[in-house]
């Protein structure tokens, strides 16, 4: 009786660890997982804009992030300093330093969105000043996936729409 009893507390903790390891797991992946979410928003223009080193040359990328290494292991580093590696960083492993962005006004702000070639080949052709000059704007609906807090991807914009309206920009 006694060796019965041993047997089933040893399965039934066996069975209970088995499930706890489930349970984490899931957890895990859950939290690891990246944010997809989709945004409605106008085509908004800054006429200087740093994104991301598309079109740059190589050596000019090696260069910033040797002043960035630097920068990183030096003792008087800002917090200003620091945000901006962090973002080299995500971009360099997401494999986007070089990937073009479009800036997309929503309702509540103004987010940067990182694109695949093929997508940013549907909405480079907009032109701030003809879209003025026609009081016409550019809204988009378009699908992302939030590498990091306020780092956005997307390779699909669902739905690309010229309207009346005004196109936001600034300097």
């Amino acid at each position: 009786m006694v060796y019965a009893t041993t047997f089933s507390r040893q399965t039934l903790c066996t069975i209970m660890k088995k499930i706890a390891l489930i349970i984490i797991t899931g957890l895990l992946l859950l939290s690891c997982s990246k944010k997809e979410k989709e945004f409605k928003g106008d085509l908004y223009f800054k006429l200087i804009d740093i994104g991301s080193f598309y079109g740059t040359d190589e050596k000019i990328i090696e260069r910033f992030e040797h002043t960035f290494d630097s920068i990183r292991y030096s003792k008087i580093a800002r917090k200003e300093d620091l945000e901006v590696i962090r973002v080299f960083d995500i971009l360099k492993a997401n494999n986007l330093l070089k990937s073009p962005w479009i800036n997309l006004k929503t309702e509540s702000d103004i987010i940067k969105i990182y694109l695949s070639e093929s997508e940013y080949e549907k909405v480079k052709k907009f032109e701030r000043n003809k879209l003025i000059n026609t009081n016409q704007k550019v809204e988009l609906e378009i699908k992302v996936t939030e590498l990091d807090s306020g780092i956005y991807y997307s390779n699909k914009i669902s739905e690309i729409k010229i309207v009346n309206g005004e196109t936001y920009w600034r300097k």
